[in-house]
């Protein structure tokens, strides 16, 4: 009984504001004794926040895209045995001091080759590596 009533009373006040529109609710808000301007900062900053997160969710999503894409053409180009990325890659190791850990080219996954590449400006590596292909 007392959710009818609710639900009722929230229904009223839809209706209301579709056919009165923001007025309505800026001066119900403003009667009952909430800040306007407050309540307006509030949401600015939470949407802008809101904004910043999908952003750079989205950066996020499109940088792990390009890795695994980088990490595949590399791994392609050790399996064809292309020079240029065989070197820049063994540059990538030697400036890493990671020589141990990867002696043999031939041998990395994809996983390892992304773990050496992460860093790298993907775009600028997947620009060589389609000049040399």
């Amino acid at each position: 009984m007392k959710d009818e009533l609710f639900n009722k009373i929230d229904k009223e006040i839809l209706l209301k504001l579709s056919s009165e529109g923001s007025d309505f609710l800026n001066s119900f808000l403003e009667e009952n004794g909430y800040d306007l301007q407050e309540i307006k900062d509030l949401s600015t900053k939470a949407y802008k926040k809101e904004s910043f997160m999908m952003r750079a969710q989205q950066n996020f999503e499109k940088d792990q895209r390009l890795l695994e894409l980088a990490s595949e053409k590399i791994k392609e180009a050790i399996n064809e045995n292309l020079d240029k990325p065989i070197a820049f890659l063994k540059s990538l190791i030697t400036e890493n001091r990671l020589g141990v850990q990867y002696r043999n080219l031939d041998k990395l996954s994809v996983d390892d080759i992304r773990d050496i590449i992460k860093d790298q400006n993907l775009i600028e590596l997947l620009e060589m590596l389609d000049k040399d292909e």
